[in-house]
């Protein structure tokens, strides 16, 4: 069985706020801001994980900084989005929880971080769903669509498996399944065909049963 899952896009990278006012707040701090101004332009130039350490290094010298910390939780954000890019996600997370400590209400950190652990529970239940697994399956699937209802990949994959699950007891259950999963993606031949399984599958079960009321009346 070939189950494919759609790469989630992750929310916009945020540009950086403009720093204002770090000398009147915390004045002879100039170490960290030239810390901070280093950060920035280190983010400009792409270089996130250096940006990032410059960041740490403004924060250890002004730690009770909203600028700074605002400015620190959007390069993490934005080395995180990079970092999952990569294909490194366990960086990419370790980034996103450290931008939520520093900033805990910033929306788009919250939507990569949810999102990526998405990705990963996505392709454990589609892992689950190929080695015949289809309970396990259901539960991955279910676990996402709990903090992502509107994530349609996971939605049609939890239709499959929840649709493998009813295919021998209730094959009727597994057409409502598919056809629910063929509206999501009707150009999809994989889900079409499986449809059209399960729709055999009603038939046959229908012509065993009136078989077997035949015997019956004999």
């Amino acid at each position: 069985m070939r189950i494919s899952i759609k790469i989630l896009g992750l929310a916009a990278v945020l540009a950086a706020a403009p720093v204002t006012g770090w000398h009147s707040a915390y004045a002879g701090s100039a170490a960290a801001d030239d810390a901070e101004i280093a950060a920035l332009d280190l983010e400009a130039a792409g270089k996130f994980d250096d940006a990032v350490l410059k960041h740490r290094e403004a924060l250890q010298l002004a730690p009770k900084n909203k600028s700074f910390k605002e400015n620190a939780a959007r390069t993490l954000n934005s080395a995180a989005v990079a970092k999952h890019e990569a294909k490194n996600d366990a960086a990419a997370v370790a980034y996103l929880e450290e931008a939520l400590t520093l900033m805990p209400n910033f929306q788009a950190a919250k939507d990569n971080l949810m999102a990526i652990k998405g990705q990963k529970t996505n392709a454990d239940g589609i892992a689950a769903l190929k080695a015949g697994d289809y309970a396990g399956a259901v539960a991955k699937f279910e676990e996402v669509l709990k903090v992502q209802p509107d994530n349609k990949s996971a939605r049609i994959n939890l239709d499959v498996a929840q649709a493998q699950l009813l295919m021998k007891d209730d094959p009727a259950g597994a057409v409502e399944k598919l056809k629910d999963a063929v509206s999501l993606d009707p150009d999809r031949q994989f889900l079409k065909d499986k449809l059209a399984d399960a729709q055999k599958a009603v038939e046959a079960k229908a012509a065993a049963e009136a078989e077997a009321a035949k015997k019956a009346k004999k």
